[in-house]
């Protein structure tokens, strides 16, 4: 525990260097909230998400709030890879007699919970504009947990690409546009295509945007979330060894070939 605050602190007294990025987050947020806002009054209310018992406001807020932690699990250790490959500081935190793993995991704590706490305050600030939210907390907080799991070895993945590649990992920014295009962000997964709808179970995020959306707009319990939780544990299972031996592979490529201190 005091390496996970010793990095949380360290990056945020980086950032707090730099206080307009705090207002330009703010001021991104807030007009990302007001756009789908206005959307929302000037759709009313789709018969596709009536019968679901959504209004579109509260469908894609919670939607565009999802994704933010989705994204952020999925982007955020190849990123801080490749931050610590320009400064020169990667050969020296992987020198710790730590697995390779941790030490990532570390590097991308802040901008992680970072992205959490505004995807909950987006969720807040949207339920004072009149996004129906009918919360299970102890539900919703469940399944938060257990979908990020599967996006942070998807991460992983993609920060074994940059250990070795130094360039930024296509694979994961594939998958963050196939998660907008398939897995019901903005707009459900039943208005689209059956082919793609097919398509969209092969992806986590279908499986948490759903459940997600359950336990935070129609207060599902627990027991009404264990086929998601089922898929998303699946996902965990098969994704968590590739990550390990993506990272394994590319920690022992990069030691060998001489490349781990080059940026």
């Amino acid at each position: 525990m005091s390496l996970f605050w010793a990095f949380i602190r360290r990056d945020f007294r980086i950032a707090a260097s730099y206080p307009a990025n705090f207002l330009f987050i703010l001021v991104g947020g807030l007009i990302s909230l007001t756009v789908f806002y206005f959307l929302a009054k000037t759709m009313g209310e789709p018969t596709a998400l009536r019968n679901f018992g959504f209004d579109y406001f509260s469908f894609a807020l919670m939607g565009i709030a999802i994704a933010t932690c989705l994204r952020s699990m999925q982007t955020s250790f190849a990123i801080r890879v490749r931050e610590s490959q320009a400064d020169g500081s990667l050969e020296i935190l992987l020198s710790a007699p730590l697995p390779t793993f941790q030490i990532i995991g570390y590097l991308a704590l802040y901008p992680i919970v970072s992205a959490v706490l505004r995807a909950l305050a987006l969720i807040l600030c949207g339920s004072f504009l009149g996004a129906r939210l009918s919360l299970n907390p102890v539900a919703f907080l469940g399944t938060l947990v257990i979908s990020m799991v599967p996006f942070a070895a998807l991460g992983l993945i993609s920060a074994a690409v940059v250990l070795v590649f130094k360039r930024a990992d296509p694979l994961a920014f594939a998958l963050d546009a196939a998660s907008y295009l398939l897995c019901g962000v903005i707009y459900p997964v039943e208005v689209l295509p059956p082919a793609l709808q097919w398509a969209s179970k092969l992806l986590p995020a279908t499986y948490a945007l759903g459940a997600l959306r359950a336990s935070g707009l129609k207060s599902a319990g627990v027991s009404q979330l264990l086929p998601a939780w089922g898929a998303l544990a699946l996902f965990s299972i098969v994704l968590w060894p590739a990550a390990a031996a993506a990272l394994a592979w590319a920690r022992h490529r990069a030691e060998r070939t001489g490349t781990l201190p080059q940026s």
